[in-house]
């Protein structure tokens, strides 16, 4: 079969958004289930955060698949499933079109609608292998009843099959196929650090954070990539910048140990990347010293807020010390920290002072500050659905409030648009010249991809630091500052 995977863009062309300007990552996803298939079919990946719009029904009109895939989180659901309709227009209905990823796994429902025939659930590896197995045989694309993991249209109605089981362990399933994204190689980043692979180690989290669904996609199981595995991967990619993409690569410390033992041991010198949590930070300085020794350049954690009490309402199960007392850590073993915190809809105004004031203490070379909002499949939405202001996922972006504000709307966004400028003081005492003292090589590596990083910093900013650009987000999508009657102003995602 021929088969084209896409990773759509994240959003429209004019909106604003963090990704494409500060990281932008390997579709890992994609790469992961092409592998499952790719010795026996031809198989495509096309990137379209890094292709220009006409590109893709070019694509589908030359290559033209029997297969369309598509992955999808929350703020590019709507390109995505434009994806599947591009296809099915170009294609007609011959062509099999299917999403998977975070937010259909967690709302499949809202993607019912006939340009997909189905919607992969969870883990897609083994699905989307026994899906193409059925399909390539002439297999009825409305009997699919025996492969787990789908919902599918059958007689114009969503059918759904039995869960697929998330037991494999990680080391059994085939090394993503790489070479499918070989144009785009060189054109990943995290902030200047360009030129960088991607490889995720780890799936699933341990913590029931009420504002992420991670833990609940995975159903609150951990598993774990081997060290060895680990290294293999490192040591095949030709970029010298590795992310990994686990949701908390801190876990572990057994594995973590033997991580390093096998880097030191084969005499890898990849400079590398992580996210992970800060009491971890604290709990293990030793082992991050070692982590430092052995490559790690950044640490992205979830810092949240400044306030023990807000933490808690968060289901974190962390402390302001902790965060605190890890960026100051970070910041003597000469670590760049990239620290992700929430402003909440009821702010008043010196809730953002106060905010603002704390990063700046904390010393975080990259701060991010995004409003807290109740995503999709998580435990937040399920308390909050009655409050929202709009259900339409462009929105769900964690820049704009879709729930009521205690402020003024515009005064609200006045005050959260400081943050970039308010927040200076902080990247000004991390990234000091003492950290060029410390972390030559990495500097060295990092200078080059400076120049670029400054300049899509400085397009985002005319769109961050402008209270207007949320607002008109938000035109004919937030009509008022009231939570809509169920069924009336509110759209679906799927509108």
């Amino acid at each position: 079969m021929r088969i084209l995977l896409v990773q759509p863009a994240p959003f429209e062309n004019g909106r604003m958004g963090l990704e494409n300007a500060l990281w932008l990552s390997e579709p890992a996803a994609l790469t992961s289930i092409a592998a499952t298939v790719a010795d026996e079919h031809e198989v495509r990946i096309l990137d379209m955060r890094l292709e220009d719009a006409d590109v893709l029904p070019r694509v589908l009109a030359e290559f033209r698949p029997e297969l369309v895939g598509v992955t999808s989180m929350t703020t590019d659901a709507y390109q995505a499933r434009a994806v599947a309709y591009c296809a099915k227009s170009i294609l007609g209905d011959g062509t099999f079109t299917i999403i998977g990823g975070h937010h259909p796994t967690l709302v499949p429902e809202e993607h019912d609608v006939e340009c997909l025939d189905a919607v992969c659930i969870g883990e897609g590896e083994e699905t989307f292998a026994e899906l193409v197995q059925h399909l390539g045989a002439g297999g009825d694309p409305e009997d699919l009843d025996h492969i787990d993991g789908l919902a599918f249209r059958r007689g114009g109605e969503q059918v759904m099959t039995a869960k697929r089981s998330q037991a494999r362990e990680l080391d059994t399933f085939p090394t993503p196929a790489r070479d499918l994204i070989t144009e785009y190689q060189g054109r990943y980043f995290f902030g200047p650090a360009i030129g960088m692979a991607s490889i995720q180690t780890s799936r699933g989290c341990a913590f029931d954070c009420n504002f992420c669904a991670i833990w609940e996609f995975y159903e609150r199981k951990v598993r774990l990539l081997s060290a060895k595995a680990i290294v293999d991967r490192m040591e095949a990619v030709p970029e010298k910048f590795v992310m990994f993409l686990d949701d908390n690569f801190l876990t572990h410390r057994p594995r973590l140990e033997e991580l390093l033992d096998e880097i030191d041991r084969r005499g890898v010198k990849k400079l590398w990347m992580v996210q992970g949590r800060t009491d971890f930070v604290v709990e293990n300085p030793d082992l991050l010293s070692r982590m430092r020794d052995a490559g790690m350049i950044m640490l992205l954690s979830g810092y949240e807020t400044n306030d023990d009490g807000t933490l808690d309402s968060l289901k974190k199960d962390n402390t302001r010390a902790n965060n605190l007392e890890a960026s100051r850590l970070l910041n003597r073993l000469g670590v760049l920290t990239t620290g992700i915190f929430m402003t909440h809809p009821d702010f008043e105004e010196e809730d953002f002072d106060e905010l603002y004031a704390a990063i700046n203490e904390m010393r975080i070379t990259i701060p991010l500050v995004v409003v807290h909002m109740p995503l999709p499949g998580t435990q937040a939405w399920r308390e909050n659905k009655d409050r929202l202001l709009t259900r339409d996922a462009r929105l769900f972006d964690l820049l704009h409030a879709v729930v009521p504000t205690r402020l003024p709307r515009r005064r609200f966004y006045e005050l959260y648009a400081r943050w970039n400028q308010a927040t200076m003081l902080s990247t000004r005492r991390s990234f000091s010249p003492r950290f060029f003292v410390k972390r030559p090589r990495v500097m060295a590596a990092l200078l080059p991809g400076f120049r670029l990083f400054r300049d899509r910093l400085r397009v985002l900013r005319r769109a961050i630091e402008d209270p207007e650009s949320y607002l008109r987000d938000e035109i004919e999508i937030i009509v008022e500052q009231e939570p809509a009657d169920a069924g009336e102003r509110v759209p679906e995602l799927v509108a």
